[in-house]
This record gives structure tokens, C-alpha cells and sequence, in this order.
């Protein structure tokens, strides 16, 4: 449903509810919301202030000086008898929900202390004049407009952080359209440079300020742009956790020990380690970023797991649309814990490779082979049936048992592959199709391997 549509069914709802309402159940309501929106205002931000999530963006300054009065005048409005064209109504909501989205409140805070304000609120109506009729009327009334602010809300929410997310990711595209090789090295001198600084600030015993890693080019670099291309990225909490010991604790006791006429070169070896620490994670971020944002295995060159979500749900949407199937064929590479323990990691690297280009040659240029994990291949095969997707597997198996892999200069090997064979069924979650993949996969493993199984 586009947003028109559900701005629409929006104002229906509310109109609804007014006119099902009494006058004098919606006045009484709003007095109740009036006389008492100081408190409820103060209930919901004593909630969100002692929910930990709520940390990054909330203070009792900010509470004070302006969203404590803006929680008020928000109750007021969605009360107030004037409040009866929808539309408008609506449009209020969604500007909320924006709001909440640019300063990433989540909205799930946002609906739990939405309960609360309406539990609040009911609890005042019961203590008025109201008979049971009335306050049944009065009840469902609180909530029913609740429910619609923050359907409305909602959706607003989670089509800004759609746009947000978007915008993030066109953004870290735009980066690693930029040469991220040139990049890296750039910032491992930028790096060097601080460090260097500081080194000799610390040796110096210079009377100027310490220089701190967050004025510098590195560390301008680190806060505004790593955390947008390096999203989520482990390495950057490393990274960061190295620098706060360092700033805090590190450097402070070199320069108080210097200054107290201790000795304090194993501190400045400490300083030194660390340094180092962010350097050689800097540098682990850069490589492993540029392989996995590449979409392809390092070792293997195929896809790897990042895009399998992706190619997963276009095909499912298509055979949903089009009527087509798709087959998944789960890949294992029977004892190959032993090859590695006979011939070593080099001839484990040789034989994955060599089990790449056998799957690769033969499938068709449209299917998709991805290295799932491990010694686990994974093979979607577009608009295939069972049966189609039976016989694929079987000759993948059969190439392989009929194939030598060398494994060294002078050593041959044999190996064998089990695989589990599903096809879509028409069960709109992809990773159903996935797991009963390797349901089959498993059954082929424990039956003795060497051997094709299909879910039933």
C-alpha cells in the first residue's frame, strides 16, 4: 500500500472514531490529557531515561529544555476536539516518526512508552464522573487513537530509515568506487604521522598540548567516515577501545611519571605496542573490507555469502510472479579434514579451488555458485525442477569421483562430494530453501557419502 493510500485509510479510521465517539467522551478525555500532561510527559521520559538503548540520544537536559514540552503539546494536539481532520492528523504523526528517525530513537522504545502514556491515561479516566458506558466509550477511544498515531508513526519511521539505510549504502558505493588500495595507505600514514607527534611531544617534554588523535587526519577520517564505509565493522570498536586507553590512561601516566622523575620507558613501550595495534587492525580492516565488499571469496573466487539474501529473494519473487522454479544444490567435500591434516592447508587451498572451476564449468552461465563456508559449496540453479536439479547434481558428483586434483608439485588426489538437492516449494522465506538443502545434505553425509540426496 503506497503512502497516499494508507494517508487515506488513515483519515477514514479517524473519522470512524470521532464520529462513533461522543462530543462529550472525546471533552472529557482531553481534560483528563490536559490536567495531567505535565505527568504523563514526565512518566514517558523517566521510562525512555532508564532504558539503556536510549543512552546515545537522551539527556535530562535535553528532556528538560525541549522534548518534555513537546510530549506535552503532542498529547494535547492528538486529544483536542479540533483535531478531526485526519489527514492532518496524519501528516503530524508521520512528521514525528521522521523526527524519530533521523535522531534514532527506535521506534520499539517509542510504542512501549506509547503503552504506558495509554495505560496513564486510562488510569486517570476511571477516577472520573464517567459511568461504565461512558468509560468503555472513553477507553477504547484512548486507545484506538494511540494505536492509529502510532501505525501512522510507524510507517513513517521505517520509510526514513529505509531512505537512511539507502543513502548509507550509496554512499559507502560512492567509496569503494574511490581507490580504497590508495585509501588505506593514506590513512596508515595519516596515522603515522599522529603517532609520530605524539612520540615526540612525549620525549620532548614539550610545554605544548598533547596532539589528540581526534583533531588530527586520522582521526577526523576515523569518526566521520569509517563509521559510514566500516559499518559494524568489529575492527573499528578494536580500534577505537586501542585509542580511548591510549588518550586516557596511557598517556597521562607517562606524562605524570616524567613529571615525577620516574622512569617510564616500559609505559612508553606500551604507548608504542598500542600504536602498532591500531595500525596492524587499520590495515586487517582495509583487506578484509575490500574482499568481502568485492562479493567474492578470496581463495575461491566465487560469490561468497554476503549476496546470497539478495540472489535468494529475486528468485523467489520470480517464481512467485512468473510461476518458474529454482533448485539449491548444498555442496560438501567428503573428509576434507583429513586432506588438510595429509597434505597440509596449502593442499586444502588447492583442492577448494580445483572444486570452484569442476562446479563452475558445469552449471550454465546464468546459475549462481557461491562458497557457503568452509568446504561447503552452494549452487542456486535457476528455473529447474527437481528432477532437473537431480540429475546436475549427480553429474557434479560423478565428475568429481572421476577427477585427480593435484594437491603439490608431486602429489595427486582423489576426492568424493556429497550433496543435498532442494527446489522451491513455494514457501516465501528463502532461507526455507536453504535449510532443507542441507537437511538432504546431511542425510547424504550420514547414509555414507559420496552420494546425491533430495528433500522429499
Amino acid at each position: 500500500m503506497n503512502r497516499n493510500n494508507k494517508a487515506a485509510e488513515f483519515a477514514h479510521e479517524w473519522q470512524r472514531l470521532h464520529t462513533q465517539t461522543p462530543e462529550s467522551v472525546q471533552q472529557l478525555v482531553y481534560q483528563t490529557v490536559d490536567r495531567h500532561c505535565h505527568d504523563l510527559a514526565t512518566l514517558f521520559y523517566e521510562h525512555m531515561l532508564t532504558d539503556p538503548e536510549a543512552k546515545p540520544f537522551l539527556d535530562h537536559d535535553m528532556v528538560n529544555q525541549r522534548l518534555h514540552s513537546s510530549m506535552q503539546l503532542w498529547l494535547r494536539q492528538l486529544f483536542a476536539l479540533e483535531q478531526s481532520d485526519g489527514l492532518t492528523v496524519y501528516r503530524h504523526q508521520c512528521h514525528v516518526g521522521a523526527v524519530h528517525a533521523r535522531i534514532q530513537i527506535p521506534i520499539s522504545m517509542v510504542m512501549r512508552g506509547a503503552r504506558l502514556l495509554k495505560q496513564a491515561i486510562t488510569e486517570h479516566l476511571i477516577d472520573s464522573h464517567l459511568d461504565r458506558s461512558g468509560l468503555v466509550q472513553g477507553t477504547s477511544f484512548i486507545s484506538d487513537s494511540m494505536e492509529l498515531s502510532m501505525s501512522a508513526m510507524t510507517d513513517s519511521f521505517i520509510i526514513n530509515v529505509g531512505k537512511s539505510v539507502r543513502t548509507d549504502e550509496s554512499y559507502r558505493m560512492f567509496a569503494l568506487g574511490q581507490n580504497m588500495l590508495a585509501e588505506r595507505e593514506r590513512q596508515r600514514a595519516a596515522l603515522l604521522e599522529w603517532a609520530q607527534h605524539l612520540l615526540l611531544h612525549l620525549l620532548s617534554d614539550s610545554g605544548t598540548s598533547i596532539p589528540v588523535m581526534r583533531h588530527s587526519e586520522f582521526g577526523m577520517w576515523l569518526q566521520h567516515k569509517a563509521s559510514i564505509i566500516f559499518h559494524d565493522a568489529p575492527e573499528l570498536d578494536r580500534i577505537r577501545s586501542c585509542v580511548e586507553k591510549l588518550e586516557q590512561r596511557l598517556i597521562p601516566q607517562v606524562i605524570e611519571g616524567r613529571s615525577n622523575g620516574e622512569d617510564t620507558r616500559d609505559a612508553m613501550k606500551q604507548v608504542e605496542a598500542d600504536i602498532s595495534e591500531v595500525k596492524f587492525l587499520l590495515t586487517g580492516l582495509f583487506d578484509r573490507f575490500l574482499e568481502v565488499e568485492s562479493g567474492r571469496d578470496s581463495l575461491t573466487r566465487l560469490l561468497n555469502r554476503r549476496y546470497l539474501p539478495t540472489i535468494l529473494m529475486r528468485e523467489v519473487a520470480l517464481a512467485r510472479r512468473a510461476g518458474a522454479s529454482f533448485a539449491v544444490l548444498l555442496l560438501d567435500i567428503d573428509h576434507f579434514k583429513t586432506i588438510n591434516d595429509t597434505y597440509g592447508h596449502a593442499g586444502g587451498d588447492l583442492v577448494l579451488q580445483h572444486a570452484a572451476d569442476l562446479v563452475t564449468a558445469n552449471v550454465r552461465v546464468g546459475d549462481f555458485v557461491f562458497r557457503y563456508g568452509g568446504e561447503e559449496l552452494l549452487v542456486v540453479l535457476v528455473e529447474v525442477g527437481l528432477e532437473q536439479a537431480k540429475q546436475v547434481a549427480e553429474n557434479i558428483r560423478e565428475r568429481f569421483a572421476a577427477e585427480t586434483i593435484r594437491v603439490s608439485d608431486s602429489q595427486t588426489t582423489s576426492i568424493t562430494v556429497s550433496i543435498g538437492i532442494s527446489a522451491y516449494s513455494g514457501h516465501p522465506d528463502y532461507e526455507k530453501i536453504v535449510k532443507d538443502a542441507d537437511d538432504a545434505l546431511y542425510r547424504a553425509k550420514a547414509e555414507g557419502r559420496n552420494r546425491c540426496i533430495a528433500t522429499a
